[in-house]
């Protein structure tokens, strides 16, 4: 017994030791964000291109080398991704303007390119949304836009011009950069204005370096726009590594604990399974979870096949309203199954619960969230009362609906106790535990594992989520979805085996599972904290938004734990029948 206790310690400890690394190096001293850099005469400092977006809708983003200018230039070696990269698009890519401190440049061709019908017709469309686009050199930030639009009147003429020459202005104090303007020359412009043809461009720029006078007035200058590039990223090669090892060593620890248990003789009390303490609910949170899933699953779908769209809110509520009242037949079949297999009595009141288990908590976060953001002043972005009702109406018929086929189909099913009732061999109450094998050390380790190792994504995946990461976010929430599941499948197993069991492992598989989401949505502060300038909205409605998410994220995960670790028992029931 003590050395059993020993073994699930020394993995509590491996499984704490990356919480302390990563705070150290979360917490560490950063150099600081406004220091400039000092060069020498000639040395080459990089123009990173990032974002092009309609100037009336900053919403549509998107990379500015997805316009058919001057291909990139060589990559930089070892340069690392800084935080507000990330949330300001997360496009850069060095341009090939060759921009060297205090080297002078007139005329020089950039680049020379025959324009197919395509490409002109990208460039009048931006052309035509009024389009900039920005540009990051020694950390600040230029926009110029793409060209010029103008409608001749009378003749009811439209004429676009591109833009193909820049005129870059430089101000340096002693070794720094201090001040970069960057001008477009309307007067060398090319006319793109007719269509269905090919257009030749010839793009070109000019550098001027001037003398910023050492006055204190300008040394106080603030630049308002500029912005870093370039810090250190806060996932390393060697935490990948540490990480890789740390795991090595959970597994040279519970590979022996586990073979013990697998191997040493168990005692039945008896062929009856046990039922956890609230049936209903707990098939409801299952359900719920499910659901869940389906949703998520499908918006993925949605997003990748380009016909999800973020900058409206209505045409973004809409398909995730019908999609999550569609899957609301799965959520109620799950729930009454799940129940059913204990008891045929209460079905109806696991419909009902399953129902409100997510929207009520929803529904009172907006009610909670709006008038405290309407105390305070603040203005939100709420959908028109048409809308509302056409939400409402929507989920009536057909949420209800589904929802009440999906829970009378899934009150005939006795599929669930397969499953759950072949745990019980394992069913023998311990009243007196150790502390770490308690549901809220479970729910720490549980919800540690997995965070522990997606910490380095958790600037991305929020960047993804309020829209401010425009190149990678699809791949990005995949790859974040896709090893949060891994991980809590994982994690469900595996303490489901190192640690005793009694009839409470049904909720404490859920409450491991989805621990996780409360230490993401914790995240969330450290996040806005220092993302707030870019984020248009208040704190109450960032953390009212956030609770919503990552309530669902936690029923999700919720139940892949609870499944993960009744698989595990399935197996271990199978294996003992066949003793």
């Amino acid at each position: 017994m003590a050395g059993r206790e020993t073994k699930s310690l020394l993995v509590l400890i491996l499984i704490a030791l990356p919480v302390l690394v990563f705070a150290i190096q979360t917490l560490r001293t950063e150099p600081s964000r406004m220091e400039d850099r000092e060069y020498k005469e000639g040395d080459y400092i990089p123009l990173f291109a990032n974002t092009a977006f309609p100037n009336q809708n900053p919403c549509e983003a998107y990379s500015y080398f997805d316009l058919p200018f001057c291909p990139p230039g060589d990559p930089i070696p070892n340069r690392k991704k800084s935080f507000e990269e990330v949330i300001a698009g997360d496009c850069y890519m060095n341009t090939g303007y060759e921009l060297r401190f205090k080297k002078e440049t007139k005329k020089k061709l950039l680049c020379e390119k025959n324009l197919k019908i395509e490409e002109v017709t990208k460039f009048r469309d931006a052309i035509a949304a009024d389009t900039v686009y920005e540009m990051y050199y020694d950390n600040i930030l230029l926009r110029e836009r793409v060209g010029v639009y103008a409608i001749v009147p009378y003749i009811e003429m439209q004429w676009f011009h591109l833009i193909n020459h820049l005129d870059f202005h430089f101000r340096y104090l002693g070794n720094r950069v201090k001040e970069v303007y960057v001008l477009g020359d309307i007067d060398s412009a090319v006319d793109m204005t007719a269509e269905d043809t090919e257009i030749k461009v010839n793009f070109t720029y000019s550098v001027v370096w001037g003398d910023l006078e050492s006055k204190k007035e300008n040394q106080d200058k603030v630049r308002g726009l500029s912005e870093q590039v370039g810090e250190d990223d806060p996932m390393h090669y060697d935490a990948v590594l540490t990480s890789f090892l740390w795991l090595a060593l959970i597994g040279f620890v519970t590979v022996p604990c586990l073979r013990e248990y697998f191997t040493r003789p168990r005692h039945s009390h008896g062929d009856a399974c046990k039922c956890p303490r609230h049936s209903s609910l707990l098939g409801a949170v299952l359900g719920v979870g499910i659901q869940q899933f389906f949703t998520i699953c499908i918006l993925f779908v949605l997003a990748y096949t380009g016909h999800l769209y973020v900058c409206s809110n209505k045409s973004l509520y809409i398909p995730l309203i019908v999609i999550y009242s569609l899957a609301s037949c799965l959520s109620g079949y799950k729930a009454t199954s799940f129940h059913s297999g204990f008891t045929t009595h209460g079905w109806i009141i696991c419909v009902i619960q399953t129902g409100a288990l997510y929207l009520v908590p929803v529904i009172l976060t907006g009610l909670v969230v709006t008038i405290l953001a309407i105390t305070i002043g603040e203005v939100l972005n709420l959908p028109e009362f048409d809308d509302i009702a056409s939400y409402i109406m929507i989920y009536l018929f057909i949420g209800i609906s589904f929802l009440t086929v999906g829970g009378i189909s899934g009150r005939t099913s006795l599929n669930e106790s397969e499953i759950t009732c072949s745990t019980r061999h394992f069913q023998n109450e311990i009243t007196d535990q150790a502390w770490y094998m308690r549901t809220p050390t479970q729910m720490f380790l549980g919800g540690l594992l997995p965070f522990s190792l997606i910490f380095s994504m958790m600037d991305d995946i929020y960047a993804s989520l309020y829209n401010l990461k425009v190149c990678g976010a699809f791949s990005t929430m995949f790859t974040a979805f896709i090893s949060i599941i891994a991980l809590t499948v994982f994690v469900g197993i595996i303490c489901s085996q190192l640690y005793k069991q009694d009839h409470q492992w049904w909720w404490r598989s859920v409450f491991r599972g989805g621990s996780v989401a409360i230490f993401m949505f914790a995240y969330g502060l450290y996040f806005y904290a220092r993302a707030n300038a870019r984020i248009s909205m208040n704190l109450i409605v960032f953390l009212g938004y956030n609770a919503c998410i990552f309530y669902a994220v936690f029923l999700m995960l919720g139940t892949v734990g609870f499944y993960a670790s009744s698989s595990g028992f399935h197996y271990m029931g199978r294996v003992l029948r066949r003793r």
